[in-house]
């Protein structure tokens, strides 16, 4: 059985969201300048690379990162390969062959860019029908292969299209090592308490 890791390695030179804090890994202690442990802290916004989108991240009324079931991260997963340009539309979701799985991960070109540094604004996002069309399907647990879901001027819409109907999203997973298929997911928050998203750390195993 083989796992494969498909989060982004957090550091200062990963690539964040144009509006995003900068990711730092505060040195408070360290044995090589003399202190008695190597003791690190974080600044840093919770929708940092590989994350979890709540409700709450564009419904002021939604549920927080906490409150979700744990049920939603766990369970069998249909990796799916999209050609697009800028749109994975209502049509490629008709194409989708789920079964009964709840979970699917949109592997596109995206997968290039999140190799590089800066934040590149020419990424493949949802357009609002296939948002809505995957929530027509009952998906419960959506992933792209880039920082949000929707493009920088279409994202309320968009999120609000998954996130009013109860769908996690799952964003910044890197597929680029991944084939199309079928695999068993593993993609935990932090219990970040009244957050409206957290990182994760993101993993397919092959299915028994």
């Amino acid at each position: 059985m083989q796992y494969y890791d498909i989060s982004l390695n957090l550091s200062a030179e990963t690539v964040r969201w144009v509006t995003s804090q900068p990711f730092e890994l505060i040195e408070r202690r360290r044995m090589s300048r003399g202190d008695h442990n190597n003791s690190s802290g974080l600044s840093m916004s919770v929708h940092s690379g590989t994350h979890l989108d709540a409700p709450f991240h564009f419904n002021p009324d939604g549920a927080t990162i906490d409150s979700l079931p744990l049920d939603l991260f766990v369970g069998p997963v249909v990796v799916h390969m999209v050609e697009a340009d800028r749109y994975i539309t209502a049509e490629h979701v008709a194409a989708l062959d789920l079964g009964d799985t709840p979970r699917v991960l949109f592997k596109t070109r995206n997968s290039e860019l999140l190799k590089k540094s800066k934040y590149d604004p020419d990424f493949v996002a949802f357009s609002v029908d296939a948002a809505e069309a995957l929530v027509a399907r009952r998906v419960r647990l959506v992933g792209l292969d880039y920082l949000s879901v929707a493009h920088a001027d279409e994202q309320i819409p968009v999120h609000r299209a998954f996130l009013d109907h109860g769908v996690a999203l799952l964003e910044g997973v890197d597929l680029s090592e991944i084939k199309p298929g079928r695999y068993e997911l593993f993609c935990f928050p932090v219990r970040l308490h009244g957050s409206d998203g957290a990182p994760c750390r993101a993993v397919l195993r092959d299915l028994l």
